[in-house]
């Protein structure tokens, strides 16, 4: 005859085994639950990556005036009016192919004018930068040393960066020499296209018009874009001349800015 004492352990076991099994099945469900929405997830991301961007977020047609110069090279990103000698087209794949090879894709030493392969034209990047040979017959951007004469630099107070997508006007803000090798004291590193914060982006401005030639009186404030055209310079080790602007607002006028640009003073 079972005995009240193994009565008891027997229940006391019976109940362990159906928490047990509930906590099993309970499990189960949270495992099914997490698999089911970890699919979706993925399901998810592959459709995006199958049909692509919305419509809002898809590059816009480029524009009518590019139509010949992409046909002759897909590569191309934009058209850079700084100067009467800095006219041309600007075309964009790695760091490396257009310095020795022109528009065409003719190998040549001169090279041409290119946007930097971290650059992204849309959507925009806040800091454009631009690459182009110091060549001594003034080609490419032989004569982007003439910015450092300060008449010059207000005889071209106004350059056009049209990219394929959209048009805009930018003023200088400053001229500067650097070095662009990392740990070395006039190192500045150009290759940042945004900025986290408002204080990085204020601080990147600062120090390019603290080290600039000119007291330049255009000002700068957060959501300003900024373009930086860069050439070789021999005044740094491994040295670069940057000329650096930023875009004109909306309600700037070409004439406006060019009377402030007018207003610069040598340091």
């Amino acid at each position: 005859m079972m005995t009240q004492h193994k009565k008891g352990a027997i229940n006391f076991t019976l109940r362990v085994l159906c928490l047990l099994v509930a906590l099993a099945c309970a499990a189960m469900l949270v495992w099914q639950i997490a698999t089911r929405i970890q699919g979706e997830r993925a399901n998810d991301a592959m459709r995006g990556l199958y049909y692509g961007a919305s419509a809002e977020e898809a590059a816009p047609e480029p524009q009518e005036s590019f139509s010949q110069l992409l046909e002759a090279n897909p590569e191309t990103v934009g058209w850079l009016s700084a100067s009467d000698s800095i006219d041309f087209a600007i075309v964009q794949r790695d760091n490396e192919y257009y310095l020795t090879h022109n528009f065409f894709g003719e190998e040549t030493a001169e090279g041409t004018a290119f946007m930097d392969q971290g650059n992204s034209i849309y959507p925009l990047d806040e800091h454009l930068l631009i690459h182009g040979h110091n060549m001594r017959d003034g080609s490419v951007f032989g004569d982007l040393d003439l910015f450092r004469d300060l008449d010059y630099l207000k005889e071209n107070a106004v350059a056009t960066f049209n990219t394929i997508y959209e048009d805009a006007q930018y003023v200088p803000i400053a001229v500067f020499d650097i070095s662009a090798t990392p740990g070395d004291q006039d190192f500045v590193d150009m290759q940042t296209f945004n900025f986290e914060t408002d204080e990085d982006f204020m601080n990147f401005v600062n120090e390019a018009k603290d080290r600039s030639f000119f007291e330049i009186p255009v000002d700068v404030e957060r959501g300003d874009r900024l373009l930086s055209l860069v050439t070789c310079s021999y005044n740094n080790n491994n040295g670069r001349l940057v000329v650096m602007l930023r875009a004109l607002r909306d309600g700037e006028t070409a004439e406006a800015m060019t009377a402030l640009v007018s207003e610069a003073t040598q340091k």
